[in-house]
């Protein structure tokens, strides 16, 4: 006889769907179809334009003046003159270049945040700029470790560095969605988009012609291309390793 009062039976365990989608994108089990990700990426942008411009342009503004007055404090103390660079500016202008990409990397990944719940059918907020400051030194360590295999990939020929800068194009938003290492970031990209690297290519070739086609016209064009662009990176990401976090 059944109990109406007893317990559901429904077994309480994690689904490892979220593993089994990274693990598929790993083997190359994906497909690029760029007509599907453009016209979805298309569709999504409804609603989403002015959280991805607004964000986008605040992130700027915010870097640009920090920047302007960390290496006019930096030049003014050190008293360099502009005309004859000596060892003392070259590293100011490195540090600064890397504080710039500190700056700018947590802003980047929240706007990402903001395609990925766009893509999920959430609501973005403007809040999510700000979501992934702690994520910083992951996005830091990861851009500069990119940079470095990349910069040795051209040394080796040039061919090795198109191919990696095109292979890591997904560490970064691994490291937001499934906040993974720096480096197990890139190579579980690399080895991701390694299976289908040409249409990966050609995906961004499409996006890069549309992007340039849109600035002709007094660059009136990007307050459509640049949300384009945005989610439709997150429905790449989508389709190769799935959404674990929004």
């Amino acid at each position: 006889m059944s109990n109406n009062y007893s317990a559901p039976n429904a077994a309480l365990v994690e689904t490892n769907e979220s593993s089994d989608s990274l693990e598929a994108g790993i083997e190359g089990n994906y497909s690029v179809e760029l007509s599907d990700i453009l016209s979805e990426s298309w569709q999504k942008t409804k609603g989403a334009k002015r959280y991805i411009l607004g964000a986008g342009i605040l992130m700027y503004v915010i870097a640009f003046v920090a920047i302007t007055i960390i290496t006019a404090i930096t030049m003014f103390a050190i008293g360099t003159d502009p005309e004859s660079p000596g060892p003392m500016a070259i590293l100011v202008q490195v540090l600064v270049q890397i504080l710039f990409m500190a700056l700018i990397l947590p802003f980047s990944a929240g706007i990402f945040v903001m395609c990925l719940k766009q893509v999920q059918g959430q609501q973005p907020e403007f809040g999510d700029l700000f979501s992934c400051f702690n994520k910083t030194g992951k996005l830091l360590g990861c851009m500069i470790l990119m940079y470095i295999m990349i910069f040795i990939g051209y040394l080796l020929f040039i061919i090795p560095g198109i191919y990696l800068n095109f292979a890591y194009i997904l560490a970064i938003p691994l490291i937001v969605d499934r906040d993974m290492g720096p480096w197990e970031a890139l190579e579980t990209s690399r080895k991701a988009i390694t299976k289908h690297w040409l249409s990966v290519f050609l995906f961004f070739i499409v996006l890069t012609i549309i992007m340039l086609i849109s600035m002709l016209p007094l660059m009136i064009g990007l307050i459509w291309t640049v949300p384009l662009m945005a989610i439709a990176m997150a429905v790449l990401y989508r389709e190769v390793f799935g959404i674990a976090s929004y």
